[in-house]
């Protein structure tokens, strides 16, 4: 055993810890969610919302998420994170995509996006240099009671199993959660593999652990408990402990799935809802530095935790704030280590405002987008379905230039891509101001663009 406990492992690459300096991080958007679904009316004209001046404490780090790890270590050491889940990659060596159809049914363009790349120029080493460095540091943020739980499949478990002995210590290791779930295969040459792990570690021994149950099955409760262990047991009114294999929890795997996004590897949010609930407590903060879809913001919000997510994928970024702003999210900033210049070569052109007195002190403003066509597409093509290509769009009425404050987001009402979307917006402002109103436009490729326009009420 003593051999065991001292093993570690070892490649060509391999460094101790890497000397990197801290980037700069600054503050690209702040979001405040005011999900808008329709054209307004005349009476149904929208104000500026407040922006509240308390601490935003829900973050999206938009870039590699070791720049923010080191960050965090090294410029915010206060910062302690009580849950860390991560869905990384699995070293499948494949490019990941996400296929969508958009516009009317009478006219459906099929639509396929890049969403990460799963490969490594130098094979494992390259894939184990980027998890131990990672690792090392999300170790250092983990509060005294905190957790990490890392989720693979069998391209790589035993492989971090190893690191992660290494970097917590095997007497910190909690549980190997293997979550079970059906669906498809054709292989005729193995068992087909239906199975993830999920590998928890804990930062030391006083760990936060709230135990979670299952129900009792139906043969448990016909017979009775007492019938097996006599009268000194009784069946809990909570239900079963739980156990480390878990078969009721499904994947999305439907297509038409009111959870699925469309964003390849989502997870179900009633599996990141049992781990937070488990290993974190209301209030604390909770992060996912592979967010993919942002699945565990969503679940944060709903249990009252804060949290922080981090992925360089610009879909994953913008499925993330689809979601949020569906959902209805609690105020949240996204940070970067640029400014999010705007994709090149997308065309954003305004309509040009019309303003018309309300009163001796307010003016109502009628403004929104004439005109948007992505790189994606040639310039030639045709132009009059260009709302088929905006995911959703959203608006600052006081547009600052070094950070973008969302007031309201414009979103299809129930048919993600399918029906119509809203292009104008009616504003009631107040009266002799010299502003500038910048629309920024999201759109099914993941491009942002961003087109400012002056106004004088």
């Amino acid at each position: 055993m003593g051999n065991y406990r001292s093993a570690r492992l070892v490649w060509d690459s391999k460094i101790e810890e890497m000397q990197q300096p801290i980037s700069s991080i600054q503050a690209i958007q702040r979001m405040t969610v005011n999900p808008i679904f329709e054209n307004q009316g005349y009476y149904e004209q929208l104000e500026v919302p407040v922006l509240g001046d308390e601490k935003i404490e829900n973050i999206f780090y938009y870039g590699d998420n070791y720049d923010l790890l080191n960050y965090i270590v090294k410029a915010e050491p206060e910062k302690k994170i009580d849950l860390i889940y991560i869905d990384p990659p699995y070293m499948t060596e494949l490019d990941y995509h996400s296929s969508i159809s958009i516009g009317a049914y009478s006219d459906i363009k099929y639509i396929k996006r890049t969403a990460f790349q799963d490969r490594w120029p130098r094979g494992l080493d390259s894939y184990l240099d980027m998890m131990y460095t990672r690792l090392q540091l999300m170790k250092k943020v983990l509060s005294n009671e905190g957790s990490i739980f890392v989720h693979v499949d069998w391209h790589v478990s035993h492989y971090l199993r190893v690191l992660l002995d290494e970097i917590f210590g095997p007497d910190n290791f909690i549980n190997e959660i293997a979550w079970c779930f059906g669906g498809g295969s054709s292989s005729r040459r193995y068992f087909h593999r239906k199975h993830d792990l999920i590998l928890w570690y804990a930062r030391s021994p006083e760990y936060i652990y709230n135990p979670q149950y299952r129900p009792y099955t139906q043969g448990t409760i016909k017979r009775g408990l007492t019938n097996v262990k006599g009268d000194r047991y009784k069946l809990h009114e909570e239900g079963a402990l739980m156990q480390d294999w878990w078969v009721d929890i499904n994947k999305i795997l439907s297509p038409t799935a009111y959870e699925n996004l469309k964003f390849p590897t989502q997870k179900p949010k009633e599996l990141l809802a049992r781990l937070i609930a488990a290993a974190s407590r209301p209030g604390s903060l909770v992060a996912d530095f592979f967010a993919g879809s942002g699945t565990l913001a969503e679940v944060c919000n709903e249990m009252g935790r804060n949290w922080v997510l981090a992925d360089a994928s610009s879909l994953a970024l913008q499925t993330s704030c689809y979601r949020l702003i569906r959902s209805r999210s609690k105020p949240f900033k996204i940070i970067g280590a640029n400014n999010g210049e705007d994709a090149p070569g997308c065309e954003l052109v305004l309509k040009q405002p019309l303003l018309k007195p309300v009163d001796d002190n307010h003016t109502l403003v009628d403004l929104g987008i004439d005109f948007y066509w992505p790189a994606q597409l040639p310039a030639q093509g045709d132009r009059r379905d260009f709302a088929d290509y905006i995911e959703f769009w959203e608006i600052d009425l006081d547009f600052q230039e070094h950070i973008f404050n969302s007031h309201y987001q414009v979103l299809r009402n129930k048919q993600r891509f399918k029906e119509p979307i809203a292009l104008d917006l009616l504003i009631r402002l107040e009266s002799g101001q010299d502003i500038k109103i910048a629309i920024k436009v999201w759109d099914v490729w993941a491009n942002q663009t961003i087109s400012v326009i002056p106004i004088k009420t």
